[in-house]
Formats: C-alpha cells, structure tokens, sequence
C-alpha cells in the first residue's frame, strides 16, 4: 500500500473544514434554513447572520488549518517508521476518526 492514501486520509477532513471556513468568511450564505451556523439568534436577522458565518468561518480556519499541518506531519513521521499494511489501514482509520 502507497504511503500517499494515508497522508491523503488524514489531510482530508480539516483541509476540507478550513476550506469552508474560508468560503464561509468570504463569502457568507444567505440566511437559508439548510446550511451555515444555524443558531435561534444567527436567524433571527441578517445582521447577525452575517455576523456569525464570519466568525464561524474565523474559527474553522484557525483550529483546521494547523490541525491539517499537525495530522500530516503526525501521520509521516508514523509512516517513516515503518508500519506493515494493517498498521497503514489503522492509522488512517485512526487518523479519519480523530478529525472527525
């Protein structure tokens, strides 16, 4: 098994919640009843909507981002090691729940 699905697995999830948050601060969603930080105050206007997509995209960037750095570094230092392809599969599993 190719070392490159892990580093993948375990990048994927906070690079795709800092991606987010990135769309979320720049370009906030109208308020909609399906997507966004959806809170009793964050509906009530379209002041405070805009106002806590902002924020919310702030948030997920600042914790996702390191959290991307910090599970790939993790991850190949694992792999540099040495694992055999069941030691490989847990810790992509593990690696995917953790972000989770």
């Amino acid at each position: 098994m190719s070392d490159f699905p892990i580093l993948a697995a375990s990048a994927a999830v906070p690079l795709i919640s800092a991606v987010t948050g990135i769309i979320l601060r720049r370009n906030p969603p109208s308020r909609n009843a399906f997507f966004g930080f959806r809170t009793k105050l964050s509906m009530s206007s379209d002041v405070l909507w805009h106002t806590a997509q902002r924020l919310c995209g702030r948030l997920l960037t600042a914790v996702c981002a390191p959290l991307t750095v910090a599970a790939t570094a993790v991850s190949a230092v694992l792999l540099k090691n040495g694992l055999d392809s069941n030691g490989k599969f847990i810790l992509m599993c593990v690696s995917v729940g953790v972000e989770i």
